[in-house]
């Protein structure tokens, strides 16, 4: 039987923010005789692993302890109680972008976030020119990454993670950069990755993705286990479990506020692949709502996603 590539064994994660915490003197000596504090228990008692090879999800609502988790994996968050065991070299894609310098062109920073992830300079020289090229960034290379749009940062970054030919890589919602003929071409290199024996571990709300993508998922519920299996069966009761904990006025949903922004986040999601019903599900609104913001945007832009249906909503 072969070795699991993750071993996560009871871990406990406490976060201790104290009660009070004005700047005052007073307060100071307070807490330094008293040491009040109010315990959040992130994780609590979490334990499976990965087999080399897998797709590995984690779905949950905010605050479930999914961030943290990850935060374990990657090594910059000790773990209160339990252990965790990452037999292989670990990339992970946490923070797109650690690393970076704005003000230095495109192509100092691939060294500098290299060096940052624990490449040698010998290892980034021999892949500069696929990092570049996979980014589809090398026209700008050698200009300021200030001056990089946003998708192409975070290209270039995405690049640069999957360049470093981890055997475990470990995923927060990153596969949704770019778009959708990169988000294609980022599936497809996390599935060569997989074909040979690595590992990735993905984070995401968008449950399709995970469906499409994961093989197992792990559904994290306040810090707890709440079930782990196969993607769909999984996925499909935390969908269930939302459903089913939302208020049973539907109607209610239509006078929900979305501002321009959180639209444009739907309207991107829906423009990248992902079905409608299956966004429409995860937040709550209804299809033929969405539907109005995808064609206000494919009209006029994002500025119409301000006042496409303001009679009904603040948003």
């Amino acid at each position: 039987m072969s070795v699991p590539v993750i071993v996560c064994d009871a871990v406990v994660v406490r976060y201790r923010p104290y009660l009070d915490l004005k700047p005052t003197l007073k307060g100071t000596v307070a807490r330094m005789r008293h040491k009040a504090v109010d315990e959040v228990i992130a994780l609590d008692g979490v334990t499976f692993s990965v087999e080399r090879g897998e797709a590995f999800g984690v779905i949950g609502a905010n605050g479930a302890g999914k961030s943290t988790l990850l935060r374990v994996l990657a090594r910059t968050l000790p773990p209160d109680e339990g252990s965790v065991v990452m037999n292989g070299r670990v990339s992970t894609l946490l923070a797109l972008g650690v690393g970076f310098n704005t003000e230095l062109s495109g192509r100092r920073n691939v060294f500098l976030g290299g060096l940052a992830a624990g490449m040698t300079r010998s290892e980034i020289e021999a892949n500069f020119d696929s990092i570049v090229d996979f980014a589809e960034v090398r026209h700008a290379i050698d200009r300021p990454l200030k001056t990089f749009s946003s998708g192409m940062f975070a290209r270039l970054a995405f690049s640069l993670g999957i360049h470093q030919h981890p055997d475990v890589i470990l995923l927060d919602e990153v596969l949704a950069v770019g778009d959708e003929a990169f988000q294609r071409k980022s599936q497809e290199a996390m599935r060569d990755l997989l074909d040979g024996a690595g590992t990735v571990v993905l984070v995401s709300h968008a449950l399709a993705n995970v469906r499409r993508f994961c093989d197992r998922v792990l559904w994290l519920d306040a810090g707890k286990i709440r079930q782990i299996g196969p993607a769909d069966e999984v996925v499909e009761a935390y969908v269930q479990h939302v459903q089913a904990s939302a208020p049973i006025n539907k109607a209610s949903r239509l006078e929900k506020p979305w501002s321009a922004h959180k639209r444009s986040l739907v309207v991107m999601r829906v423009l990248a692949g992902e079905h409608i019903d299956d966004v429409a599900e995860e937040i709550d609104v209804p299809p033929e709502r969405i539907e109005r913001w995808v064609t206000a945007f494919q009209n006029a832009g994002r500025l119409a996603l301000k006042t496409v249906d303001a009679p009904k909503s603040a948003g």
